[in-house]
């Protein structure tokens, strides 16, 4: 019988190398460290046994030959439930158990919510839908940062689905099945293409009003989705955001440096190689470590860098200032006071130009904080969305 130590060691190894499948997806070697483990004790089960039936459970590679760009992420993320003792530990008597425990491990995995079919728009982009919480209750609809794997938003969709149906998405030509290079170039890229997204999303899960929840650049895609469609969003929560409004409100360096970043990279797939070239050892230094795995994702390739540059891109450019009229829903924004990454400035003149705009700022926080959904963050959230809100406008 396994010990409560194995099956968390077990659980953990699933939920990492589920983790990691965005990344073997795009065609990053995935290699768990086995050199990190402990040497299996008498008549025990080998730690690489089990990382291979974890392999075999989860459909993620975990004992290629590594060596990607990004090989010291990978190894990072997987490190710690490889090299737990009680890995080592697991009698030869218990094999069968450890492939259950790591099938059950992997019904409490994101990919449980992942849609079975993908959403395909009317310009034929491919959308990968998650869904969590009950269909019928209140909807909440995360739109993400532009090009992060939905694990991302994993934190909230776990807490706004214990009262909410929960919906987000993956940004077009960035999962799944890519298509060739001239596909994606015949997709829409910019903010209303995206926004749509937002509203095929709405209508594949058969959900007609819904509260959007937009982080980073997401918040952009958010209001123009607001603007589009004002039936069918009751109301906003725009996190963090990252805004062009023009020269009077000011930006971040991290905001100039990485406009300036993605304008040079979208001219061409050219340019968009050597930069992420240059990029691949610096890319993640600032990024805390829980998150690397996922940040990394449209750094993994060079055409995934140029698609990324050029969606993302249309975002950081678009003038936000021409969308704020036509939002007449409730809009909560949050930022906070020392938010290095989108400059509160943005946030500030976001809430005051908008007609119910509401501005929460917190005493600290980031984008990338943010998506760790902490007690502070969830019980503003859940204020947010116990105010009473005036009925959906009409179409």
């Amino acid at each position: 019988m396994l010990t409560g130590e194995a099956r968390a060691a077990i659980s953990d190894l699933v939920h990492a190398a589920v983790s990691l499948r965005p990344l073997a997806e795009a065609g990053e070697p995935v290699r768990a460290p086995i050199e990190a483990a402990a040497p299996a004790a008498a008549g025990c089960v080998s730690p690489a046994e089990i990382v291979a039936t974890v392999a075999d459970v989860t459909g993620v590679s975990l004992l290629g030959p590594g060596g990607g760009p990004f090989d010291g992420v990978v190894t990072g993320r997987l490190r710690d439930a490889v090299s737990r003792p009680a890995l080592a530990s697991v009698p030869a008597v218990d094999r069968a158990a450890v492939e259950a425990t790591a099938r059950a491990a992997g019904t409490g995995t994101v990919d449980v919510w992942r849609a079975p079919v993908d959403v395909v728009t009317s310009d034929g982009a491919r959308l990968r839908t998650y869904a969590a919480g009950r269909p019928g209750a209140p909807a909440v609809v995360l739109a993400s940062a532009c090009g992060m794997p939905a694990q991302l938003c994993e934190h909230w969709m776990r807490f706004l689905g214990r009262d909410h149906h929960v919906l987000t998405w993956e940004t077009r030509g960035l999962f799944g099945d890519l298509g060739t290079p001239a596909d994606f170039d015949a997709l829409g890229h910019g903010v209303d293409a995206q926004a749509r997204d937002l509203l095929a999303v709405l209508d594949h899960h058969g959900v007609p009003t819904a509260h959007v929840m937009g982080l980073c650049g997401g918040a952009v895609v958010a209001l123009r989705a607001a603007g589009l469609a004002p039936h069918r969003i009751s109301a906003l929560s725009l996190w963090h955001g990252d805004y062009e409004l023009g020269p009077a409100v000011p930006k971040t360096s991290h905001q100039q440096n990485l406009k300036a970043l993605m304008a040079m990279a979208a001219r061409g797939r050219t340019d968009a190689a050597a930069i992420t070239t240059a990029l691949a050892g610096s890319a993640m230094s600032t990024v805390p470590a829980d998150v690397a795995h996922l940040v990394v994702y449209p750094y993994v390739t060079a055409e995934l860098f140029y698609r990324y540059c050029v969606l993302t891109g249309a975002i950081m450019a678009h003038d936000v200032a021409a969308l704020l009229d036509a939002v007449r829903q409730p809009a909560f924004v949050v930022t906070s006071g020392d938010d290095t990454t989108a400059h509160p400035a943005g946030s500030h003149h976001v809430a005051g130009a908008l007609v119910a705009g509401h501005l929460t700022v917190e005493p600290h926080g980031d984008h990338i904080s943010v998506f760790g959904a902490n007690e502070r963050l969830t019980r503003l959230m859940t204020d947010l969305l116990t105010r009473p809100v005036p009925a959906p406008l009409t179409a």
